[in-house]
């Protein structure tokens, strides 16, 4: 059994059969109760999760924003009260909240599935298949990744 969040991932993934990659994550966001807001908000700030509002901070790229959004559904799904995120990936963050949120996100965004599918990528070509920053890619298929993801990544490296 894995971790609470790719669980999570994977129980929303098949709570929506169908969904196109990269994921339209307003939508999802969207189908499961939460709206989102683009808002001024002040380095470093980058994402507001209140209730079930998702404030993202203007002008954050296209893959930072699916990211983000990503990672506050990540709390509405798994954490209760209010989160709020900043600059850069909360990789080095002591809180578990934060990892987890990430976590979700990345396995979400970057679903086992699909990995399998694809094979055997460089991490930036995978951020543009799935619309992602890429230091996320590099985090999904490295400190995120599953043992059993690792156990048939290692057989490819073999062959």
């Amino acid at each position: 059994m894995e971790n609470t969040a790719v669980e999570r991932a994977m129980k929303l993934h098949r709570q929506y059969p169908g969904l196109v990659f990269p994921l339209d994550m307003d939508q999802l966001a969207c189908l499961e109760g939460c709206e989102i807001v683009d808002w001024p908000l002040l380095f470093p700030v980058k994402e507001v999760k209140r209730g079930c509002w998702i404030g993202i901070a203007m002008g954050a790229g296209h893959s930072e924003r699916r990211f983000l959004i990503a990672h506050a559904l990540g709390h509405h799904l798994l954490h209760s009260g209010n989160q709020l995120s900043f600059y850069g990936p909360q990789k080095a963050s002591l809180w578990k909240q934060e990892k987890e949120a990430d976590e979700f996100a990345a396995h979400l965004l970057m679903p086992t599935a699909m990995l399998e599918e694809i094979g055997n990528l460089p991490a930036w070509e995978l951020a543009e298949r799935f619309g992602m920053p890429e230091e996320i890619v590099r985090l999904r298929m490295g400190e995120f990744a599953t043992q059993k993801e690792r156990s048939r990544w290692q057989e490819w490296e073999e062959v």
